[in-house]
């Protein structure tokens, strides 16, 4: 099924011959390039990652900007947002008309956690974990709390972002980051709990409001049939008390099954835990969805949208309603703004709240964070620095 609005000419919002990536600082200085194009990511489990295409009639070389912090805001009045990151790759630059032309490859502020070292914990959350490995990358930390405490942890040659996504999915969980904060949650209970952010609705809905509601252009859902086993679920064995092995299989019905391997499990808890990691992750839902809306830079990874394609007063379209962000992407140049969307939910009637949206930072109880540069580093104004003494 695709819902297409065609009573509109227009599938973007107009950038009126201005790429919307501007002020842009390098190392805490003013960046002397105009922005010709851009290509802006966020998803969970990935660092937050762009690609920009610029121009420079004051740069002669572009010698000094790899690895280099940088800064720049991007989208339209009234909404903008700030995208601080490090500057992981250049391309070969070309001198032309008086003018230096290149690409930059930007990671965002959790890049650091690219490396990692040898660590170990005993008795330890997986949220707990992942809340040490951002503080000691000077990053914050917020997510959902887990009871279940790991008797061993070991970190080996994985770097720190590979190490808390590993954590993580071994729950079904998620990492992603916004503000410079490590975000780690359990996304069926984002879906269940969290209020909505943002309606997305057709044009030609008699419903659209262009003050409040987001222009859908396209609506793109599949589904996976109840009645179709999955083709692949992950079993898990261990010994009990008495040295017999156990073997634990997910629930659901699939085609076969495969011993998840890389990891030691302990107890039935542990067990527990890996097999019905799959009812969390997002991943795994039987309803996904692509959708393409005019650009907008405030829909992040672990928001909720409500869509609606059909007028509500006459027929409730089976892939209206709400839907859980997972992937956002921005493409954007002189000519035009697109943001993409990739979605999932478990089902369309799955239990939701009708509560309104707070944000992350309402939620902890604090001050919405921020970023300062020190050293050549973004550093959070919710990090606890002596966790590096430690760790």
């Amino acid at each position: 099924m695709t819902m297409t609005d065609a009573s509109s000419a227009t599938t973007y919002r107009s950038t009126r011959g201005r790429c919307p990536i501007f002020r842009l600082q390098l190392k805490g200085e003013d960046f002397p390039v105009t922005v010709l194009n851009g290509a802006i990511q966020h998803a969970y489990n990935t660092h937050d990652a762009a690609v920009l295409g610029m121009s420079s009639s004051e740069l002669t070389t572009t010698d000094g900007i790899l690895n280099s912090p940088i800064a720049f805001y991007y989208g339209q009045a009234p909404r903008t947002e700030l995208f601080c990151g490090y500057v992981v790759n250049i391309t070969e630059p070309k001198t032309g008309k008086g003018n230096l032309t290149f690409s930059v490859e930007i990671f965002g502020t959790s890049q650091p956690m690219q490396i990692g070292r040898p660590r170990y914990w005993t008795k330890k959350t997986v949220p707990s974990a992942v809340e040490n490995l951002a503080y000691y990358n000077r990053l914050g930390f917020y997510g959902h709390d887990h009871t279940y405490a790991w008797p061993s942890l070991a970190q080996t040659s994985e770097s720190d972002w590979l190490m808390s996504v590993g954590l993580t999915s071994r729950l079904g969980w998620v990492v992603s980051h916004r503000f410079g904060v490590v975000l780690c949650y359990d996304p069926a209970v984002l879906f269940e709990k969290e209020g909505v952010y943002a309606s997305l609705v057709s044009s030609d809905n008699q419903a659209f409001d262009p003050t409040a509601s987001r222009r859908l252009i396209e609506f793109t859902p599949t589904e996976v049939s109840d009645t179709v086993p999955q083709s692949l679920g992950t079993k898990v064995a261990y010994f009990d008390g008495q040295g017999n092995i156990q073997v634990a299989t997910p629930t659901g019905d699939y085609l076969d099954y495969k011993f998840a391997t890389g990891f030691v499990i302990d107890n039935p808890e542990e067990a527990a835990i890996y097999t019905t990691s799959q009812e969390s992750s997002p991943y795994q839902w039987k309803q996904k969805a692509d959708a393409n809306i005019w650009g907008d830079v405030d829909i992040f990874p672990g928001m909720l949208v409500d869509v609606l394609t059909m007028n509500p007063r006459y027929l409730q379209a089976k892939y209206d309603g709400r839907w859980m962000v997972h992937t956002v992407n921005h493409i954007m140049d002189a000519q035009q703004f697109q943001t993409q969307l990739k979605m999932a939910r478990p089902s369309n009637d799955a239990r939701i709240s009708q509560g309104a949206y707070r944000p992350f930072w309402d939620q902890a109880g604090k001050a919405r964070p921020t970023l300062s540069l020190q050293n050549d580093y973004w550093v959070s104004s919710w990090t606890d620095l002596r966790v590096r003494d430690v760790l």
